[in-house]
């Protein structure tokens, strides 16, 4: 009989199965309780891929819809979710915007015609889109910007203090994901440094921003405007322990024994070769779990199932490499010589190794590896050490593994 495997590894995971995070989560509980009574908190989210921050993200509206309770008791928010594309312009977002507060408000008949008329500047400036491409369109993004800084504070306010007795809300919440992606065309920084700052002109107080992407997000939105990232309390999202690992396995693992006639367990020894194995990383957990599910064949998940689940082909390791890897590997490196380098580097999986002892087994001149070493830094792919010149690492221990098994395979 076939089994519901319980664990996501292309999913966000629900709430119930979060674990961890408790810095995090403490942060955005009192953001959203300060937002409630006026004193509005923006907070800016980074992290790896796949270190989990939309699942963070998942919990976070949960907890500003009042689905789950906070330290303050249910909380009552509009959620906003966006994610963010390398095609999303500036009219592209507030259109977006526009498009998810209208259904999550329109539903109710006195607040529709409210809306249209707040919100009727959205099907004006689908004209200007063509110009707001240009370089020098800051006129027109002012103007933009200043319309939707006006209706926003507008609807806030209507839903903040109901006219016609509708159920009041406790403000508007918006969820920024994959923000990394932004294209000079949306202007990021300028936007939430010129919003926030016009709602606090129309008196609107009660509007909370929380923005998630990759490290280089922060540089992003300081190159469209240095000082916005004043604007913004920084979390920068870390592995998870093993302990909240251990957990994350055991509540997947009692999911699916909710709904499967046949019953599955883990021994210890194989939770804990899952948990060095995902090195903490929500997805990577999710995956080798997922593959050492399906691998199983008696009820009990054994270090072999975890290993065969992880390094076979097809397996976990396989599959992640596909997400996060490959790319890094083959479509961003051209060079041979520069595959070389990370070939060597893989040896010491994500340990810290010398140039010099790259050197020794290099079999290029000195300057292609200058020049490899340079490039794969630049293009992320590998960590330079800041406090010692000439160390260089690869980010995870995946990885390493990853060139090592299946890095010399033919590019699919």
């Amino acid at each position: 009989m076939s089994k519901i495997n319980p664990f996501k590894p292309n999913n966000p995971v629900s709430s119930e199965m979060f674990a961890g995070r408790h810095k995090e989560i403490r942060a955005l509980e009192k953001g959203l309780y300060q937002t409630k009574n006026g004193f509005p908190s923006n907070i800016l989210i980074t992290g790896e891929r796949g270190i989990g921050k939309s699942s963070l993200m998942n919990l976070f509206k949960h907890l500003a819809i009042g689905n789950i309770s906070t330290e303050n008791g249910f909380l009552n928010f509009i959620a906003v979710n966006v994610v963010v594309s390398d095609r999303t312009s500036l009219v592209t977002l507030i259109r977006l915007i526009e498009r998810s507060i209208s259904r999550e408000l329109g539903k109710v008949e006195t607040v529709r015609s409210f809306l249209a008329e707040t919100w009727s500047f959205v099907q004006r400036i689908k004209l200007m889109d063509s110009g707001l491409d240009k370089a020098d369109a800051t006129d027109e993004a002012d103007i933009v910007i200043d319309e939707f800084a006006y209706s926003l504070a507008q609807t806030c306010t209507r839903i903040s203090n109901p006219q016609k007795g509708e159920a009041a809300k406790d403000g508007i919440v918006f969820i920024i994901d994959e923000a990394d992606n932004a294209c000079p065309n949306l202007h990021i920084g300028y936007f939430f440094k010129a919003v926030t700052e016009m709602l606090q002109q129309h008196g609107c107080e009660k509007v909370m921003f929380v923005v998630a992407g990759l490290p280089d997000v922060v540089e992003k939105l300081a190159k469209s405007h240095a000082s916005s990232i004043r604007i913004f309390t920084h979390l920068s999202v870390k592995e998870l322990s093993f302990s909240d690992t251990k957990y994350v396995l055991e509540r997947g693992l009692l999911k699916g024994n909710e709904v499967n006639v046949e019953q599955t367990t883990m021994g210890d020894f194989a939770k804990d070769h899952v948990a060095t194995l995902s090195e903490g990383y929500p997805h990577f957990i999710q995956q080798f779990a997922y593959s050492a599910y399906e691998r199983n064949t008696d009820g009990e998940i054994s270090v072999e199932d975890v290993f065969e689940g992880a390094f076979n082909e097809g397996g976990a390791l396989d599959s992640i490499g596909s997400r996060y890897y490959a790319a890094d590997y083959h479509s961003k490196i051209k060079s041979d010589e520069y595959r070389q380098v990370l070939s060597i580097m893989a040896e010491n999986m994500s340990d810290w190794i010398k140039k010099s002892e790259i050197r020794e087994k290099f079999t290029g001149d000195d300057q292609t590896l200058t020049d490899a070493l340079k490039a794969l830094t630049t293009r992320k792919i590998i960590l330079k050490n800041a406090s010692k010149m000439g160390e260089y690492r690869l980010q995870q221990r995946g990885f390493a593994l990853w060139i090592k098994l299946f890095g010399s395979r033919p590019k699919k």
